[in-house]
């Protein structure tokens, strides 16, 4: 949903834990693989065969609260993930006609 390649990066680059899974129906493969501690650390990436033949890619993160001094996430942060998401599906999901 962002420009340049930059919001993933990003997002694990502050994040405590992060992992990336993805599915290609192409080359039917999966693949797994999980970050930690700012991107200093990481699991060796899982590659398996595709358990179905749908395209998808699904991120987990744990954001570094300290780094922007807050405890948790405000209801605000929580509000613009959520519309992002909104927005991501309307203009990604295979049967919506615009």
């Amino acid at each position: 949903g962002g420009r340049n390649g930059f919001g993933a990066k990003l997002t694990n680059i502050f994040s405590m834990k992060f992992t990336i899974e993805t599915q290609s129906s192409k080359h039917k493969k999966h693949y797994t693989q999980t970050f930690y501690d700012n991107m200093t650390r990481k699991d060796e990436p899982i590659i398996t065969a595709a358990k179905t033949g749908q395209d998808y890619t699904c991120i987990r993160f744990r954001p570094e609260l300290k780094r922007f001094n807050m405890e948790k996430l405000d209801d605000d942060t929580v509000a613009l993930f959520t519309k992002r998401v909104y927005d991501l599906a309307g203009c990604t999901h295979k049967n919506v006609k615009v």
